[in-house]
Parts: structure tokens; sequence; C-alpha cells
């Protein structure tokens, strides 16, 4: 129910500049003790047609436990998707070669943002924050392709608007929520569908944003509000641009009570002579919905209906 209370070559590669710094409050009514993580990647060199993801880890820079209260993106064209996790993997600022959702797919990082549009400003709801332990380290998960006839510099930058956890008052931890389906078989010159897919929300828990992703045969996403499978409600996304998908705060919020859910589905066109199915690569598809939820119970990753971190 709802409830009104509330994204070439590895030689290349060695190019990479990155930084991890703690700037001054970024507002007049900012708490006491209030500051700004930034981390950063780039420059990427993407040559003509080509597509990269990488990655390095780097310290996040809080000495103390931190709430995070707002969130800044900032993407330079060609970024297909940013995700940067809080991780237990060891620290290197010497980038390297990775595959794209592999933290959220296959380890253990948890995803503080996924930033899947060029610029995004996010602020979470009175009350309600992202919990970093003191000295966390981040993973930075680029991915870039370069669909023009130059080669182009990749660069992507994210702030965290944080204050200490000693100074943060009353607030229900958050965490991400990612949905999706495997199942996706785009014939050659052809139009496809998903169909309509339901998934249920963890009993007790709250959504308070929703995202969309695909890759660039998408045409749409539509995302409905759900009592349950086969019963739609209001719908609370209709991405029709696969590279300006919805981001923002749900007002109000969505509550999961253990029976409903989301419904969600994905369409495309395939303009290509290949059949297309579900992969990481930016030339395959994909669909899933998420968003940021609270009382985090961790990341909840659901494959296909099948839910990796709930009991």
């Amino acid at each position: 129910m709802r409830s009104a209370t509330l994204a070439a070559s590895v030689a290349t590669l060695a190019s990479l500049a990155l930084t991890s710094c703690s700037s001054s409050p970024h507002s007049s009514g900012a708490a006491p003790g209030s500051a700004a993580q930034t981390v950063a990647i780039g420059p990427i060199p993407v040559a003509a047609g080509a597509e990269e993801t990488v990655c390095i880890v780097i310290p996040f820079g809080n000495d103390e436990d931190v709430v995070v209260n707002s969130i800044d993106v900032n993407l330079a064209p060609g970024s297909h998707h940013l995700i940067v996790y809080q991780t237990t993997v060891a620290p290197t600022s010497t980038p390297y070669a990775c595959s794209p959702f592999s933290g959220i797919a296959f380890g253990s990082d948890t995803p503080l943002v996924f930033a899947n549009k060029e610029q995004a400003t996010w602020t979470f709801p009175q009350g309600v924050g992202q919990d970093v332990a003191a000295h966390t380290y981040v993973k930075i998960e680029a991915h870039y392709i370069n669909a023009t006839g130059k080669a182009i510099e990749g660069k992507g930058q994210v702030t965290f608007h944080t204050v200490p956890k000693t100074a943060a008052g009353a607030y229900q931890p958050a965490s991400f929520t990612f949905w999706g389906t495997t199942r996706i078989d785009i014939p050659p010159n052809a139009t496809a569908s998903t169909g309509k897919q339901f998934q249920a929300g963890i009993a007790g828990t709250h959504l308070i944003s929703i995202t969309t992703h695909q890759h660039r045969l998408g045409t749409g996403i539509t995302v409905w509000e759900s009592p349950g499978s086969g019963e739609d409600g209001a719908q609370i996304a209709n991405d029709v641009d696969w590279s300006n998908p919805s981001w923002g705060l749900l007002a109000p919020q969505y509550d999961f009570n253990g029976h409903n859910g989301l419904t969600y589905e994905c369409s495309w066109t395939n303009t290509t002579s290949q059949d297309v199915s579900f992969g990481e690569s930016a030339l395959d598809e994909m669909c899933f919905v998420g968003g940021y939820y609270y009382p985090s119970k961790g990341l909840d990753l659901c494959l296909d209906g099948n839910c990796k971190n709930r009991n």
C-alpha cells in the first residue's frame, strides 16, 4: 500500500585518474560536522565504436561512521552506467578491467549508488539515510560505450553529502533493490517484450525511489505498484528513453506487506541482423527496475523471481 509518511585495450587503462576528498558542508543549514565525500574515475580513453568497463577501489574518505543524506552524480557523455559500491575488495589505485554488475550479481559488494544517467541529484527523505562505516573503501565500476566515430574520454564523479552518525539523530538505514529478468530473446529486425513480470517486496519495508535499466535497443519500461501477481495498480514509471530513465522520490512511498510488489514490462526493437538476449555488454540487453528502500535488509537482488539475499 502507499503511505503519505513518508546507475579498448588494457594498456589504455593506466591513464585513469581518481580522487577522494572531503569538502565543506553543501548548504548553510547543514548539520554540524556535515561534509561531502567526492569519488571520481577518469579520464577513461574509449576508442571509436569500443566498449570499456573498468574498476578502481579507493577510500571513501571518512574517518568516522557517517550517514549519507544526498547524492550528486555527474558523468561524461558516453557513460552507460557507473556504480559505487561499499566493498571488502583489496584497495588499488591501479585501474583494472572488470565485468559490468559483477559486484551486484556475484560479489558481496553493496551499492551506494547506481548511476545510469549523466546528471542526477538524489536526496533521502527526512529520517532515512545510508550507513557508511569509518574508513570504508568503495569500488567504482564505470561502463562506457562509444557509439561515435571519434575517440572519447569517459569521466565520472559522485558526491555523497554526509553527516557524522553521532549527529544524525533518529533515522532508518536505506539500501538498494534491483529486480529483473534474464528471459530476454529479441529476434533480428523485430520487436519483443517481456510481458508483465511481478516481484513481491520484503514485508515491512518501504520503497522510496524508482529507476529502470535497459540497453540501446530498449523502447520502454513501464512499472506499476501491484497488490499481487496479475494485479496492476498505480503506474510509477513509464520510461521510453533507455538513456534517461526515472530517478526520483516516490511521493508518497510504497509500503510492502509481503504480498504486494511491483509489476514491470520491458520492450525492445531489434534493428540489428542478430538475435539479442540478456547479457552484461551494452550490445546485449537487460530489463531491471530498482530503487532505494528502508529499513535496509542489504542489497535486495531478485532475478526471475529468485532473490539472492532473502532468507
